[in-house]
């Protein structure tokens, strides 16, 4: 048996798993050998293994084997098992020690008490001095102080006593907590060796215990977006990364299954059989700009800025169905711990336009937001914090995004875009004596006003009612409207405005109902 020194070289990251590369160095003789490379996390899938190398050999076979290794604590414990046993041998002289002094309380108690029943006899009889009274009372309330005196003393030793054997109790059970067992895995890989040489191995294996998951950071501007992607690297397979080429991939290591079409029956209700169906569901730093002095000011020239800080970022490669791969320029190391270590992938531009939205029914404020079209690798779901033009605008959470699919993000209130919706004209009238009908008319005005340096696109939206009923009409003309669209009274606009100019939408309409019709809830 050979065994060769490996470490980890490189490491694919997968969402919920890790592939790990191993690479050593053994040098052999001629013939048969078995090499065994022994630690391997027990987080590691028996049947991932797999081993290659370099050099003139022949791999014949290899084995994984189970190996436990128990560590004990470095600290030796006997002398504080000795130490609690002399302090309980001691705990129980003072208990029995405080429940002797607590027998000669009720023996003088009692003492006392048969004497007093007894002194009213002898003492009516004159045959007993009260001065005996006096006396005895005396030496017996000295008597019963200097008991409760001793007892007291006899409880604050012992409850000393209980902390310190509770001391010694924790010291105890925190070296003992030291020892443990550790589940590793041995690969027996057997080799024929033709001739005496270095035989180089590489042996590859998927481990539990890593993961990974999205955050972005999205910079939005008024033709492009800038989105960076990073990812929170989890290790907890209990063997550290040590200076590897590091791959986050966005393939999941669980397997997928197609599932077959099948037929969906229907009947009437049982209550005695139910069926469930079950169905499966870093922060963007802003680069301070460096300050200028106004022209003209001092003698010299402003210096030039520094450079700013160069990036690297991984080169991503989209692979079959959409799952993206990213190899990271410099090697990286990871410990095996409980914290997410964050790792920039990529920074990319992304197409995308801001449009303007407003509800007048139940919107104060016009809101923006950016119209963004993904590249070439799918986003995944996590958590995004957005930007605009540098400035901090909040955090959202998005779903998963396909290459080259549209979303929206970075809903915002638009402070130099102005809306506002005017009351004109209300009426309240019969509709004729004789069809015994009222009817209310209203005329409603939407101005909107662009204070922005840049011509804005804008989805103006309002209601009016909408009749459920046949004794209630709306009447309104639509034509004359000149909507985009329109569908159960909710209206919808597009316009375009250009810096500085104002735009108004004005419309009305009638609602006519039978006398004695109750409208609810109430018009406006």
């Amino acid at each position: 048996m050979t065994s060769v020194q490996t470490q980890i070289s490189k490491v694919t990251v997968f969402r919920d798993a890790a592939r790990v590369t191993r690479t050593g160095k053994v040098k052999l003789e001629p013939g048969p050998h078995k090499v065994l490379v022994t630690g391997i996390t027990n987080y590691a899938q028996v049947d991932s293994f797999r081993v290659k190398g370099r050099g003139p050999a022949k791999l014949s076979s290899i084995d994984v084997q189970s190996a436990s290794e128990v560590f004990e604590p470095s600290a030796n414990i006997k002398p504080l098992y000795d130490e609690l046993k002399d302090l309980e041998k001691k705990r129980i002289g003072i208990q029995d020690e405080i429940e002797f002094q607590q027998n000669r309380f009720v023996q003088v108690n009692n003492m006392v008490s048969e004497f007093s029943n007894h002194f009213g006899m002898v003492y009516a009889a004159n045959e007993g001095d009260i001065k005996s009274l006096n006396e005895m009372d005396r030496k017996s309330i000295k008597l019963v102080s200097e008991i409760q005196l001793e007892i007291r003393k006899l409880n604050e030793e012992l409850e000393e006593l209980d902390g310190r054997m509770q001391v010694l109790r924790d010291n105890i059970g925190r070296i003992n907590s030291e020892r443990r067992t550790v589940s590793t895995y041995t690969v027996e890989v057997t080799l024929e060796v033709s001739s005496a040489a270095n035989i180089e191995l590489e042996l590859t294996y998927q481990s539990g215990g890593a993961s990974w998951t999205p955050r972005y950071d999205v910079d939005l501007y008024p033709a492009k977006a800038k989105l960076r992607r990073l990812a929170m690297v989890v290790n907890r397979t209990e063997e550290d990364w040590n200076d590897v080429d590091l791959i986050i991939s966005t393939a999941t290591a669980r397997p997928v299954e197609a599932i077959e079409g099948r037929p969906f029956f229907i009947t009437a209700h049982d209550p005695t059989t139910i069926e469930k169906a079950y169905t499966t569901t870093g922060k963007m730093e802003r680069r301070a700009k460096p300050s200028v002095a106004p022209a003209g000011v001092g003698a010299f020239a402003p210096p030039a800025p520094p450079p700013e800080i160069e990036e690297e970022f991984a080169d991503a490669i989209e692979t079959v169905s959409g799952i993206a791969v990213y190899e990271l320029p410099k090697r990286m190391t990871i410990p095996s711990d409980y914290e997410q270590h964050p790792v920039t992938l990529i920074e990319e531009n992304l197409d995308s336009s801001t449009i303007h939205y407003w509800y007048a029914e139940g919107m104060a404020e016009v809101v923006a937001q950016d119209k963004v079209v993904n590249n070439d690798s799918v986003i995944l779901p996590g958590k995004m914090k957005v930007f605009s033009e540098g400035d901090y605008i909040g955090e959202t959470s998005i779903t998963q995004i396909s290459p080259r699919e549209e979303f929206k993000i970075g809903t915002r209130v638009a402070y130099d875009v102005k809306a506002e919706k005017k009351l004109v004209e209300r009426e309240m009238e019969k509709a004729g004596v004789l069809r015994g009908k009222l009817r209310r008319s209203y005329r409603y005005k939407l101005e909107i006003q662009n204070f922005s340096k840049r011509k804005i696109e804008i989805e103006v939206l309002d209601r009016v009612p909408h009749s459920l009923s046949t004794e209630i009409e709306v009447k309104i003309d639509w034509v004359k409207l000149a909507a985009k669209k329109h569908e159960l009274g909710v209206i919808e606009w597009y316009k375009e405005i250009e810096p500085d100019e104002k735009t108004s939408i004005q419309y009305n309409y009638e609602v006519e109902w039978e006398k004695g019709v109750t409208i609810s809830p109430q018009l406006p």
